[in-house]
């Protein structure tokens, strides 16, 4: 236990700071006095045993069309996680929970590191992720702590016309929390640790400690605070892995009246981890494509980095949202949020080609590593606004909602490569399987490859969309909207070859029916665009960076069906999307200047089509208030659908695209008898056979699907919630994704994690 002492001190401090700042809020709470004359009194509920469980299903969002409708009578998919669902898991970091999203998958554990319906959502930027309904990550390659989530929206295809640039698998909004009305603090505290098969119980853990509060700003009725701070040391079940984090979300809403409100939100993150890139393919027959590519890894608790590499995580936003009516029509809605955000990376990596000895474009049983140094910083600023109108109007049986609605703003990101080699010698390689690593006190010296890339980002968009009801049956939805985009940059140190600027002007649309059959039962389709410029630091075998801007439509249909007392919600989903013009990694790196790209720079190149059909089906099921499941499935196809520069390539799956993958959970409360109060849990994640690699380039092959099984036990004592959760009951072995074309990543081993929440 001696190499976490440092981490426990930590958190036993940070624990008791914020449980003597709880025991303020309280005495505070309890000493507050109502308002004079008000008739309310601030007290905490009396205790009472039940067993009712909170139901997952959650029938409106404003996500899909911005404004509040049924999940029924959007004519796309929806999924949503929402504080219940989220909190059975004992979700810690938001990729704790992705695994039970239907048709997203894991390929990281930063905060983009997943795939939508077979399309990545990782790169340089993170258009696909949003907060509250604008983008801009604080945290980029670290885990966001679930500790400030109210729900997570999976929105899926694209949805250009109302959010602008986006890649086309889907969007992810995380909904964070507001400000209530009356006073409520809570603590909760996690410990967990990893029982596996590398792993004795304790030899690792897990401790978290999250202080929320929220209520009224002394005795007025009209401002409303919240204060969220998670923190904790939250490591894998890697050998040497530690991670430290720290986020605090403190937030103001003032309500001059029920239809005019400011709210104004901030974050604060930090993590400070161990770098890992994870376990190596190693093929055995000489070739790494194609299904005849056999090849093995050295036990998945093998570690190529040294101790000393590290990465960090730092980053800040402020938030607004002001909404006021206008008359008695019209809805005015405004909102914007900024963000600085700053990561760095400093190791000897294994994740190029190039660090194999002898040189070749993958390992082989008689390979060594000379390891890369490699050493980033990436600097983000983001300033996005969205203002909108909204009305209804009826006329005789038909009643529309005509939204118009203007979107932007700017986007900074300098990607300051201070090293990008040179390799360690051959003296210095280490082998693929035993590595004697920390030989090496310092990095090398001089660096190699040095860039220092910038990129400025501007988007301005005009849009409008009629949800239109035509009697009790028909719902029609129609959207517009036209962007400008532009997009430049420069390596400063080598300004005179590598500024370049690319501008676009471009249309997207959408359109959508939803038709009652029933009460119970909606038949939906849809149409719909999307449009995202290159992110432009990437160059093409001869040098150049003006790749054309990549597109997205998709077509999708399904069957929607709810009972009157939403307790039995199915949906069952068809989709095709097509992507054109992408640009994907060739895996290899400029060893001479060429064109405008320097030494070390990664090569790209652009394929024709991409295309992704599949059917999904979800459903959540409450049979009985103390019992209830989720479950959902996907079948996808994921393939490029036409490629001129690489026609071998069309028909081949793309990398981390399971054809097939599903979830299960399951809660029951016993509501009788000596166990009442207690509460189990089941779930059953399962990814299908994937690719790993790149089918244009010479490394593709299979990655094995896997299951992973995982439990819960809860129990609700007075004013305390405990729940104790195994994730991978069985401690099943597996490599959950290809993390490159070159590294997996290694799933977790059984961790056990208690929590206990307590009402103060």
């Amino acid at each position: 236990m001696k190499n976490f002492q440092g981490p426990s001190r930590r958190f036993a401090s940070l624990l008791g700071l914020l449980l003597a700042c709880g025991a303020l809020v309280v005495r505070a709470q309890a000493g507050a006095k109502p308002a004079a004359g008000s008739d309310d009194v601030v007290k905490l509920d009396e205790f009472k045993v039940t067993g009712k469980i909170d139901s997952y299903y959650q029938s409106a969002s404003s996500m899909a069309s911005k404004l509040p409708m049924d999940l029924k009578e959007l004519a796309s998919s929806l999924s949503i996680l929402n504080s219940s669902a989220i909190t059975d898991r004992n979700a810690v970091i938001l990729t704790d929970v992705v695994a039970y999203v239907v048709g997203a998958t894991a390929s990281q554990n930063s905060v983009n590191g997943f795939s939508f319906r077979g399309f990545p959502n990782t790169g340089s930027y993170t258009q696909n992720i949003q907060f509250d309904g604008l983008q801009g990550a604080t945290l980029k390659k670290g885990g966001s702590s679930a500790a400030n989530v109210d729900s997570l929206e999976f929105l899926k295809g694209p949805n250009g016309v109302l959010y602008g640039q986006m890649n086309p698998g889907g969007l992810l909004n995380i909904v964070t929390k507001n400000p209530k009305e009356i006073h409520e603090t809570s603590v909760r505290v996690t410990v967990g640790t990893f029982a596996g098969k590398f792993n004795g119980f304790a030899d690792k853990m897990v401790e978290t400690v999250s202080f929320d509060t929220t209520g009224p700003v002394g005795s007025g009725k009209h401002l409303f605070y919240r204060l969220v701070v998670d923190t904790g040391h939250s490591p894998n079940s890697r050998p040497g892995n530690w991670n430290n984090a720290l986020s605090i979300y403190p937030a103001l809403t003032y309500k001059w009246s029920k239809e005019t409100q400011l709210s104004l939100k901030f974050e604060v993150s930090e993590d400070f981890r161990r770098q890992d890139d994870g376990v190596i393919p190693i093929f055995t027959n000489g070739v790494a494509f194609g299904p005849t590519a056999t090849y093995f890894t050295a036990p998945l608790n093998t570690v190529y980095n040294d101790a000393k590499d590290k990465a960090t995580d730092r980053g800040s936003a402020a938030a607004l949202k002001f909404q006021t009516t206008l008359g008695t029509d019209w809805t005015l809605r405004l909102q914007g949020r900024s963000v600085w955000h700053l990561d760095v990376v400093r190791e000897l990596t294994v994740n190029n080609a190039n660090t194999f000895n002898p040189t070749a474009t993958f390992a082989r049983p008689t390979s060594t590593l000379r390891r890369q140094y490699n050493y980033v910083k990436n600097g983000h600023r983001y300033n996005f606004v969205d203002a909108n109108i909204f009305r209804t109007f009826t006329t005789g049986k038909i009643k529309q909602i005509v939204l118009l609605g203007i979107g932007g703003g700017g986007e900074f990101f300098g990607n300051a490569r201070l090293a990008f080699g040179p390799n360690q010698t051959v003296p210095q390689a280490i082998a693929l399987v035993n590595p004697l690593l920390d030989q090496v006190a310092d990095y090398p010296s001089p660096a190699v490859g040095v860039t220092n890339q910038v990129t400025w980002q501007g988007a301005f968009g005009q849009y409008i969309s009629d949800q239109i009801k035509i009697g009790d049956a028909l719902n029609l939805s129609l959207g517009y909207r036209h962007d400008r985009q532009r997009v430049h940059g420069l390596n400063t140190l080598n300004p005179a070859l590598t500024t370049f600027a690319t501008e676009l002007k471009a249309n997207t649309k959408q359109l959508g029916a939803v038709y009652a059959i029933t009460p119970a039962i909606s038949a939906y389709g849809s149409w719909s665009q999307s449009i995202k410029p290159q992110t432009n630091i990437a160059y093409d075998i001869n040098g150049n960076s003006s790749f054309p801007p990549e597109t997205g439509e998709q077509y999708e249909g399904g069957i929607k069906f709810s009972n009157a007392a939403r307790s039995v919600n199915v949906t069952l989903a068809a989709y095709e999307i097509s992507r054109t013009n992408v640009v994907v990694a060739s895996g290899t790196n400029f060893t001479n200047s060429v064109g405008s790209a320097q030494v070390g720079q990664a090569i790209s190149r652009l394929d024709g089509k991409q295309t992704s059909k599949g059917v999904e089906f979800e459903v959540q099921w409450q049979l009985v208030p103390n019992l209830q499941l989720q479950a959902g499935y996907a079948h996808s196809k994921a393939i490029i659908a036409a490629s001129t520069r690489n026609p071998a390539s069309v028909g081949l799956d793309l990398a981390n695209a399971p054809r097939d993958s599903g979830n299960f959970w399951t809660r029951y409360n016993f509501v009788t008898g000596e166990l009442k109060g207690v509460g189990v849990g089941s779930g059953l994640v399962y990814i299908g056979k994937a690719w790993a690699g790149d089918p244009t380039t010479t490394v593709y092959y299979n990655l094995p699907g896997w299951a992973r099984m995982d439990s819960s036990v809860y129990y609700k004592w007075n004013r305390y919630n405990v729940a104790l959760n195994v994730q991978n009951l069985l401690d099943r072995r597996y490599i959950s994704s290809a993390q490159s074309a070159l590294t997996l990543n290694v799933g977790e081993q059984r961790k056990f994690t208690l929590s206990i929440s307590m009402r103060l």
